[in-house]
């Protein structure tokens, strides 16, 4: 079993979209990987859900 190793970056909140957005990185055999994810959640959400949900995308989009 591997498991990822990501950060998130520039983290922010898009009023437009009503979503916050994170740059993903995370390494893989071509070496760093970056990519932009979104969650679709309130402004006045928790960090702990924010956090997850910009992680959840990110895993998903890396799969």
């Amino acid at each position: 079993m591997s498991s990822r190793c990501l950060s998130l970056h520039r983290v922010a909140y898009d009023p437009d979209a009503a979503a916050f957005r994170a740059e993903v990185q995370y390494l893989d055999a071509t070496g760093i990987c970056r990519r932009v994810v979104q969650v679709r959640v309130p402004l006045t959400a928790g960090f702990h859900r924010i956090a997850s949900g910009l992680r959840d995308a990110a895993m998903s989009s890396t799969a």
